[in-house]
């Protein structure tokens, strides 16, 4: 079956003088798609978008960003017609602004933060604040760390909270804990009993333990294995 040629092809193989018409319209093609993106670009308020992402660059226990996220999610829709709220992790931006708040108004920046993991807001405490070596006591200062984050959850009745133990790589073996595991897993458990018996509903608390397996630094040093040892609460909002 012969192939049927399109008008400029043929025209282009009867006179050779005119292929640059190939040329052309190759040429015209290439600036329509360019002159669609900049139509598509000026459909978005650029300068507010460049100040939500500065506001990334900066160090929540230092400073606040100065462009709240659902102002970028107002501006409209994005190329495809959806809006930024649409993406994982974007609304969470100003809750994680408000954690950042409370953590520094309750002067906490020493031994707690905040961060984003995989769309997920995760509070990071130092187990060293929380129980002795060894041990899945609440120590007396922990009360007052604790109350912070049970401020922080009772403020975003939208997320469910999951608690994670994590130890450092030295083996444990004692008559409480036969391994990093149980003390992992007991620590998450005890801070779960903390925050129910302060007015968080059970139904929206986990406790996992996860040993030595999800480090945040190497286990070198001390100052590394301080860094392991430590309790998360994981936001994850209401499906």
């Amino acid at each position: 079956m012969e192939t049927k040629l399109t008008d400029i092809e043929e025209i282009a193989q009867t006179d050779g003088k005119s292929a640059w018409l190939m040329i052309y319209a190759d040429l015209i093609t290439l600036v329509m798609i360019f002159f669609i993106l900049l139509f598509s670009i000026s459909m978005m308020n650029m300068e507010k978008i460049t100040g939500v992402l500065k506001s990334f660059e900066i160090d929540f226990r230092v400073d606040t960003p100065s462009t709240s996220l659902f102002d970028l999610i107002d501006t409209g829709s994005i190329m495809d017609g959806k809006k930024l709220d649409h993406f994982i992790g974007m609304r969470e931006v100003d809750t994680f602004q408000e954690i950042h708040s409370i953590i520094r108004e309750k002067n906490l920046m020493k031994n707690m933060d905040a961060t984003f993991v995989e769309g997920k807001i995760v509070i990071r405490i130092e187990g060293q604040v929380l129980f002795d070596t060894g041990s899945a006591e609440l120590l007396p200062v922990a009360n007052r760390i604790l109350d912070g984050v049970i401020q922080i959850i009772k403020e975003n009745p939208q997320y469910q909270v999951e608690i994670q133990g994590h130890t450092d790589n030295r083996p444990i073996h004692t008559q409480k804990f036969a391994s990093n595991w149980e003390l992992s897993a007991i620590r998450a458990s005890t801070v779960l009993r903390h925050l129910i018996d302060n007015g968080i509903s059970g139904e929206r608390l986990a406790a996992t333990g996860f040993a030595d397996l999800r480090p945040i630094a190497g286990n070198d040093n001390p100052e590394e294995r301080r860094k392991n040892r430590r309790v998360e609460f994981v936001l994850k909002e209401k499906e």
